[in-house]
């Protein structure tokens, strides 16, 4: 499997600069825990952009420590599909739930919301669009379920 970067779309929301290697992102907000808290719950802004910037559209993404599935909500809202692993039945009831409550169109769309990279994202019109985003550039596997 080839390494892969973004740069481009990395570049476009951080405002037209190289990013680099120091992101100011927020912290975990209330609003990402509206299903439960885990101890070790990572920033959902910070795991999108990690996966927008190191995977293709419909690309995988493994987990094999899932714990409240952020990795998995991130991978959803980026277009990817998802496989996560976890152990501890808590956290995988807590999972279920983060995962169920994607189903609601309003919720992944206020969640959406609340990362600035999707902001930046959304607001391209077709013109616009950096090449990774448009549907030209979509993989062999298809739409995700969600849209």
């Amino acid at each position: 499997m080839p390494h892969i970067y973004n740069y481009e779309l990395m570049k476009t929301v951080n405002d037209n600069k190289q990013m680099t290697d120091v992101w100011r992102l927020p912290a975990i907000g209330s609003w990402e825990k509206s299903c439960g808290k885990h101890p070790t719950q990572k920033p959902l802004s910070v795991l999108a952009r990690i996966i927008l910037s190191s995977t293709n559209e419909n690309a995988w993404v493994f987990d094999p420590f899932a714990g409240s599935r952020t990795t998995g909500i991130a991978a959803n809202l980026c277009g990817r599909r998802y496989c996560g692993i976890e152990q501890e039945e808590e956290f995988c009831a807590l999972s279920k739930a983060r995962r169920e409550e994607l189903e609601d169109v309003a919720v992944r769309r206020n969640l959406r919301n609340h990362i600035a990279d999707f902001k930046v994202i959304d607001s391209f019109s077709e013109d616009e669009m950096p090449s990774i985003l448009r549907d030209e550039y979509i993989s062999e596997y298809g739409k995700l379920p969600f849209d």
